[in-house]
Order: structure tokens, then sequence, then C-alpha cells
């Protein structure tokens, strides 16, 4: 079961939408927006990191969506030669070392737009995760981690919503992060007018999918699925920084 899942997500990988992007213009500037949506909140971990401030760190980050976008990012790629995250980071030191110090924050975003920024605190995000011992590549590493960790809830509350169970997913989302103390099933048993086995068993049920699609995103970002075991490993690693 966990094969298939695994062979599923490739249809789809990070690397496979660039490396289909390169015959397809249109529909590879499409994918790359959407992985820019992606990395956001990495990309503005690490700039916060190096010592941007905040509005400087988003204008930055914007503005190196739109370097990808222009440049040949979608030729250069070589998927046997790293994960895509490196890659990345890779694009955006050169961004910074041979773009950004020749370039006024105007000319540098150029007034481009590429993830809508009024929904999104970034910010608050860095400052929830933010740890001063770390350097910037660490910060990246760790947001990363937790970005992905994101996707994979949010898609969980949507298949929970989709299949009319959006206030037990609510209640018991919690259990999801936490160990329950005293008494927490017994008042979400109540709340959902079921008993504490139930409850016990429906946690169980969401923390194997919750798992199941924190593998697929992992899945997401590597090049063969014989990297997702050590990709899981790095993921908890990161979260540990």
């Amino acid at each position: 079961m966990q094969d298939s899942h695994a062979g599923h997500a490739f249809a789809s990988t990070q690397w496979s939408i660039v490396l289909v992007a390169r015959e397809d213009s249109a529909g590879g500037r499409q994918a790359l927006e959407q992985l820019c949506a992606a990395y956001r909140q990495p990309i503005y971990s690490y700039l916060r990191r190096r010592g941007y401030a905040p509005a400087d760190a988003e204008d930055l980050t914007q503005s190196f969506f739109a370097y990808l976008l222009d440049s040949d990012f979608l030729e250069r790629p070589d998927p046997a030669k790293g994960r895509f995250r490196g890659y990345l980071v890779g694009a955006l030191r050169h961004f910074l070392s041979d773009h950004h110090e020749r370039a006024g924050a105007q000319k540098r975003g150029g007034g481009a737009q590429f993830v809508e920024w009024t929904d999104l605190d970034a910010e608050r995000e860095f400052a929830a995760s933010d740890q001063a011992q770390l350097d910037p590549s660490e910060a990246y590493e760790k947001s990363w981690a937790l970005t992905l960790l994101a996707r994979a809830l949010r898609q969980l509350e949507q298949e929970q919503v989709a299949a009319g169970k959006a206030r037990q997913f609510t209640l018991l989302q919690p259990f999801l992060s936490s160990t329950p103390t005293r008494g927490d099933y017994e008042n979400a048993a109540a709340a959902l007018g079921t008993s504490r086995t139930t409850v016990a068993v429906w946690v169980h049920r969401l923390n194997h999918r919750y798992a199941e699609l924190v593998k697929l995103e992992v899945a997401g970002t590597v090049h063969s699925p014989n990297e997702i075991a050590a990709e899981m490993q790095h993921l908890l690693q990161a979260l540990r920084l």
C-alpha cells in the first residue's frame, strides 16, 4: 500500500516538475510559481538569519523568485546531483552574490509579486520557529521541515473536511502534535458524542494518514524512491535543530 503511494507521488515530484518544464515553458512557469509559494517560508527564514530586516527579506524573496522565472533556472538543475531544496538554496546564494549586491531594492523586485503575502505572515512564522543559534542554512532546513509538515497537515484537513469530518478533525488535531493528558480523550468523546475508545481509534487513524502524507511530501522532493528513507531521517534531524 505504501509503495503504491510513493509511486503515485513520483508522478509530480518537484524535480519532475522542473524537468518537464524544460519542454513546456507555459506549464513550467506555472509549476515554478507553485514551487515558489511552497518554498517562500524557507527562503524568507534563510534571509532573516542572514541579517536582513523583515521588509528587505520579503522584498528579496520576491526578487529571488522573479530571478528564477527570468533566468535559465529550468535548464540547469540535475536531480542526480542533490535534493531540490539544496539546489534552490544554492541558487539563492548565487542570486545574493551576483545580483543583489549590484541592485537596489526596487530594481531587484521590480514590483513583482509571485507569492500573495497578504494571506501569509512570514515574519510571524519565522519568529515562532526562529532560534538564535541557527545559522542561515540551518534556519532554511528547519523551515523547510516545518513547511513540509504544514503542507501534509493541510492535505489531511482537506481530506477530513471532504469526508464530512471537519468538526471531528478540529477537536482531534491537537493530538497529532502533543500527547493527550488525563481526561483529554474523555472530553473529546463527550464533545463528539462517542466513546473514549472510539476517539483513540480515530486519533490513531489520523496519525497514520498524517505520516503517509508526510512521506508523500518527502517523496516529492527527491529524485528516486530509494532516497525517501534517508530524507525522512533528514527531516527528523532538521526538526530537532
